[in-house]
Order: structure tokens, then C-alpha cells, then sequence
């Protein structure tokens, strides 16, 4: 998505997604910190996703205990934000972003080096990310979201 995507109507139903959508996204997109993708029918906007390269702490963020890795920062990859137009829900939409970010993620992974695709979930969502094979963390960084963690290398 480059930075001149107009969302129009856009609406996921969640106020700080509309809103990351319509102003720091497109600044973190064209200072180059984050891509954004997105499904469109007939010139609407569906969905979308945004990824950003991240370093993440093993102690603080990810369960140490969990993972075989020597240092204490690991590279990842950061499902920053993703959304489905309230239109589009039940289509398979957010499925297909979610598998999109996995692809993207596993590129990155294959071609410069990343262990993680991680993000921060909404309560309402755990289950479908759990489903896909992400782990919710014991470390959890914020109260009004669940921070979850899917391994590169399974």
C-alpha cells in the first residue's frame, strides 16, 4: 500500500485501528518503518494489514523458557496493526491477511533472518490467532491487550 491509499469508509469497528489507519500508519509508511497491504473489491478497501521489522526481549516480551535462543534480543517480524471493514466480516478476509502476514513474515525470516511473527491482540481475537498457531506470552506488556507470539522456525 503506498502512502497515498485513500481508506474512504473504511471501518473495522475499532476506533484506534480507524484511527492508526488514517494517521500514523501512513507517517510510519513513508518514513520506511512499516509496510501495509490490503484486499480491495471494486475499489473498496476490505482489509489490510502493516508489518514492521522488530527486536523483541526474550525476559521482557517473549518466554525465554519457551524458546532455545543464545541472546537476550531476537529479531521478528511486528503484525503492527491489521483490520476488516465491518462490510467484509465473515468473508474469509481476515484470514487471508493473517496467512498473507505469516508468507510475508517467512520471507523475511528465509531471506535476512527472523525468528518471530508477533502482535498484539484484542481479548475478542486471542482465539482466532490461537487457532492459526500463535502462543500467548506469560510476560504481557499491556493490560488491554494480549500479546501473542508465533514461532518462525515450526
Amino acid at each position: 500500500m503506498p502512502h497515498t491509499f485513500r481508506c474512504g469508509a473504511f471501518d473495522c469497528g475499532v476506533k484506534s485501528i480507524n484511527d492508526a489507519l488514517r494517521g500514523e500508519l501512513l507517517t510510519s509508511i513513508r518514513e520506511g518503518r512499516s509496510r501495509a497491504y490490503y484486499v480491495e473489491e471494486g475499489g473498496v478497501c476490505l482489509g489490510f494489514i502493516s508489518l514492521r521489522a522488530e527486536s523483541f526481549e526474550l525476559r521482557d516480551s517473549i518466554d525465554r523458557e519457551e524458546f532455545v535462543v543464545s541472546g537476550l534480543k531476537v529479531p521478528g517480524v511486528l503484525l503492527e496493526l491489521i483490520g476488516t471493514d465491518e462490510s467484509a466480516r465473515g468473508r474469509g478476509v481476515g484470514r487471508f491477511l493473517l496467512l498473507s502476514a505469516l508468507v510475508l513474515a517467512r520471507q523475511v525470516a528465509d531471506t535476512v533472518g527472523a525468528r518471530f511473527l508477533v502482535l498484539d491482540s484484542l481479548p475478542e481475537a486471542v482465539a482466532f490467532y490461537a487457532a492459526k498457531g500463535f502462543r500467548r506470552t506469560v510476560h504481557q506488556p499491556d493490560a488491554a491487550t494480549v500479546f501473542m507470539v508465533l514461532d518462525l522456525l515450526e
